[in-house]
């Protein structure tokens, strides 16, 4: 490093950080996430171009699921030991190894190899890109950036939802290969965090990564927010008890299981599987415009989100949102179930046909007011700082592994019994343990933490 170029001024008073700076780190770290929506959304568009059997699409579409299982555990190991730039290496070479993989055969088993590989690297991001995000981004906007980076699982998705249908699947490939390599280049020109820096005892190592992203003019300011990383380090390490100790706590069991049952009940709300064949599903629906972009459609629509969470967050608790997002959800899948079913049994939808789009469309829009942006923040909130990374290793394994069987499980009973009996089981099991989660779940809309556990002990 050139210390030259990031030589501080002591003698100016005025200082900021350099929002620009942060701003461009995040998006450089959240290119990485392009193949993480790559790599979910690659199924749809290729299945159709591929000769498989019922159970071989349903493992095509469903294993890198099963692949992102231990991913969460993965980047735990590797984030203290290798760094936080250095795990996001780690996982850019699942990623490049299952898309050169994906360009090197159509052989069948070779793709299955390379959706495992590249399901790694999704549960591996998933966890390991917002811990660098976080630590690299100024603390008065970190929550918009958090947003920001999640937002290229999107983009990675409607990468290949666009560009899919009308490229070869090899080319395709390509593709995602080409994005990979971007990363790579741009991402070596960003810092280790300072956080692992600090934890390493490495602080003149941590002052010239923060300087790098942060621009400050004065010394002062930099060690400023140097020491707060100190004093932040210091005071998780000496408040958390060993996990055996809080596992003992009922509320801390109680914690885990209604964690494990939320990542679970996220799964059953069937975004994940119409992501995964959405193509497919279409291409069975009687259209009377391309199924193509049935996808794309469906995918904008999750960019907006955003505008979900801000009513949640200005007029509803958590848990009405909850209950809003889950029993609508299911509603509108079941409409959905019911559209295919009438189709199946000769009913003449052709002219209505949109009715279907809008069903899928307006199911994604309920996940997005609760059950897609709400699970995982709630989890952390219940988990207690003991258990919290364990805890959500643990809930992010069983989110992959429900997340598979969802995805598989849609396919074959499809192919069997008829698109209709997929959504309609998959309506069952969102209006049903949305209900149940009425009885169980907290509320901790406005609850500190201590009130929350106290919550959880009765």
């Amino acid at each position: 490093m050139n210390t030259s170029e990031y030589s501080i001024n002591t003698t100016v008073t005025k200082d900021k950080p350099s929002y620009f700076r942060a701003y461009l780190g995040v998006i450089i770290a959240s290119l990485l996430h392009f193949s993480t929506g790559a790599v979910m959304g690659w199924s749809s568009p290729m299945l159709p171009k591929l000769n498989l059997t019922s159970i071989e699409s349903s493992l095509v579409g469903s294993l890198y699921s099963l692949g992102a299982a231990p991913g969460p555990f993965i980047i735990t190991l590797c984030l203290d030991t290798i760094g936080r730039k250095g795990t996001l290496y780690v996982l850019w070479l699942f990623f490049i190894s299952s898309w050169i993989l994906l360009l090197s055969s159509t052989n069948i088993n070779i793709i299955y190899i390379a959706r495992l590989m590249g399901g790694i690297g999704v549960g591996g991001a998933c966890a390991g890109i917002p811990v660098y995000v976080s630590e690299i981004a100024i603390t008065d906007i970190r929550g918009r950036l958090g947003s920001l980076s999640f937002m290229f699982i999107a983009f990675g998705a409607l990468l290949v939802y666009c560009i899919g249908p009308i490229v070869d699947y090899h080319t395709l490939s390509a593709y995602g290969i080409s994005v990979a390599v971007i990363f790579l280049i741009l991402f070596y020109f960003l810092p280790e965090s300072p956080y692992y820096y600090i934890r390493k005892g490495r602080r003149k190592e941590a002052s010239a990564s923060l300087q790098k992203l942060r621009y400050y003019t004065t010394q002062e300011k930099l060690d400023e927010e140097i020491n707060y990383i100190q004093k932040t380090i210091y005071n998780e390490k000496s408040s958390v008890m060993s996990f055996m100790e809080a596992i003992k706590t009922p509320a801390v069991l109680k914690a885990i299981g209604i964690s494990i049952f939320l990542v679970m009940m996220q799964q059953f709300a069937c975004g994940n599987p119409i992501s995964a064949y959405g193509q497919t599903i279409f291409e069975n629906a009687n259209l009377n415009f391309p199924a193509t972009i049935v996808p794309v459609i469906y995918l904008f629509s999750s960019l907006f989100g955003f505008v979900s969470v801000i009513l949640v967050n200005r007029y509803l608790t958590i848990k009405t949102a909850m209950l809003i997002s889950g029993i609508g959800c299911g509603i509108l899948t079941g409409l959905l179930g019911l559209y295919f079913y009438l189709i199946n049994n000769g009913v003449e939808l052709y002219y209505y046909s949109y009715l279907s789009v809008v069903a899928a469309v307006g199911a994604n829009l309920f996940i997005d007011l609760g059950m897609g942006p709400l699970i995982w923040p709630l989890v952390a909130e219940l988990l207690p700082p003991a258990i919290k990374g364990v805890g959500t290793g643990i809930c992010g394994f069983m989110s992959s592994l429900t997340g598979f069987c969802c995805i598989g499980i849609f396919s074959i009973v499809a192919d069997k019994y008829g698109y209709s009996t997929s959504f309609f089981g998959f309506a069952s099991l969102m209006i049903m343990s949305t209900i149940g989660s009425i009885f169980f779940i907290p509320d901790t809309t406005g609850k500190t933490f201590h009130e929350i556990q106290q919550m959880l002990a009765k």
